[in-house]
C-alpha cells in the first residue's frame, strides 16, 4: 500500500506544520512503506494534489491523508473523487474538524486520528459523499462535500469566525464564540424556499439551515445528531426565525444533539432525509458554508452520491 500525505501549512492557523511533519517523517523511518509528503500553496491545491497522486498510483490503491482542517479534507475528497484506487486518510489539525467528529462516531474521536501508526491499521469502508452544484459567475459550478452545509446563524457564526480567527490571540474555540454572540445579538438568518426530494419542505425566513451528511458543524456542534455517513441519505434540518427570547435554552441543546428533545420542536423546525435537496434564496444570493469552506451563490442542490468515496477508518 502507498500512503501520500497532502500537508496544508495554514490549517490550525499554522500551529499544527512541524508537528505532523514530524510524525510522517517517524512513520517513514520505522515502517518499510511507499510514503510520500506534499503541501499545499494556494486553494484548490490539494485537490490538484489528490488528482495526480491517484491516477500517478493507478492501478495500486493508495490513501492520501488530508492534514489539515475541514476545507483540507474537502479538497482532497474533490482530488479522489473519480478516483477509485485512491481512498481518504485524515489527520485533523484544522479549526473545526467537524467532519473527523462524524467519521469517528464522537466529539472527542479526532485524538484517535492523530495517530498515524494506528490509523495504518484501520478499515476501508466505502462513505456517502454531496455534490452541490451551483450557479456563480454566470456559470454551473460543482463541488464534492464530505460533512455538510450550513445556511443562515451556523453557517454565518462560521463565516464570522474564521473572519475573527485573524486577529491576534484569537484562536479556533474562541473566534467561533465570539461569533456565536455576536450573531446571538444580530440574529442573522436567512429567507429561502428548500425542496427535499421535490417536496417543499420550508418556505420563507428560517434561523438555520443544515445539509448534513456528517452530523457535526462549527467546531462541534452536534447539529444533526441523526446523521449517518453511510446510509444514502443526507438530514435537512430547518429551524424556523424563533424569538431571540428562545436563544438561550435552544443552541445548548442543538450544540449537544438533543435538538429534537428540544421543547415544541415539530413547530419551529423542519427535517426530512432525502437524496436530493433544492436551496432558493428568496432574492438576489446567500452565503454559506460547505466543509467550513465560505460560498456565495444563488439556487443550490445538493445531491447524494451514496457509497461515492472510499474512507479509512480507525
Amino acid at each position: 500500500m502507498r500512503y501520500s500525505f497532502i500537508v496544508n501549512p495554514a490549517s490550525g492557523q499554522g500551529n499544527y506544520d512541524s508537528d505532523v511533519v514530524r510524525k510522517i517523517d517517524e512513520l517513514k523511518a520505522e515502517r518499510d512503506e511507499d510514503i510520500r509528503r506534499y503541501y499545499t500553496q494556494g486553494q484548490m491545491d490539494a485537490a490538484v494534489l489528490a488528482d495526480m497522486i491517484a491516477k500517478e498510483a493507478y492501478p495500486e490503491d493508495v490513501v492520501i491523508f488530508a492534514c489539515g482542517g475541514d476545507g483540507t479534507i474537502q479538497e482532497v475528497a474533490n482530488g479522489i473523487a473519480g478516483n477509485d484506487n485512491a481512498i481518504l486518510g485524515i489527520y485533523p489539525c484544522g479549526s473545526g474538524n467537524d467532519f473527523v467528529r462524524a467519521l469517528g462516531g464522537s466529539a472527542d474521536a479526532g485524538d484517535r486520528y492523530l495517530d498515524l501508526a494506528g490509523q495504518l491499521e484501520g478499515t476501508v469502508r466505502r462513505m456517502d459523499i454531496l455534490r452541490l452544484t451551483y450557479d456563480a459567475d454566470g456559470s454551473e459550478h460543482t463541488r464534492y462535500v464530505v460533512n455538510g452545509i450550513n445556511i443562515g446563524f451556523d453557517g454565518n457564526t462560521a463565516i464570522l469566525a474564521h473572519e475573527l480567527k485573524s486577529l491576534p490571540a484569537v484562536s479556533g474555540t474562541m473566534s467561533y464564540l465570539l461569533a456565536i454572540a455576536v450573531n446571538f445579538i444580530k440574529k442573522k438568518g436567512e429567507n429561502l424556499r428548500v425542496k427535499a426530494d421535490g417536496r417543499l419542505l420550508h418556505e420563507g425566513p428560517l434561523l438555520l439551515a443544515t445539509i448534513a451528511n456528517g452530523g457535526f458543524c462549527g467546531g462541534g456542534f452536534e447539529s444533526c445528531p441523526l446523521a449517518d455517513l453511510y446510509d444514502g441519505d443526507a438530514e435537512a434540518l430547518v429551524i424556523k426565525d424563533i424569538p431571540r427570547r428562545r436563544f438561550p435554552s435552544l443552541i445548548p441543546m442543538y450544540m449537544k444533539g438533543r435538538v429534537f428533545e428540544i421543547k415544541d420542536i415539530d413547530r419551529i423546525s423542519a427535517y426530512s432525509r432525502a437524496r436530493s435537496i433544492e436551496i432558493e434564496p428568496a432574492a438576489g444570493s446567500m452565503r454559506f458554508v460547505a466543509d467550513g469552506e465560505i460560498f456565495e451563490t444563488g439556487s443550490i442542490r445538493i445531491d447524494v452520491i451514496p457509497e461515492g468515496i472510499r474512507v479509512l477508518v480507525v
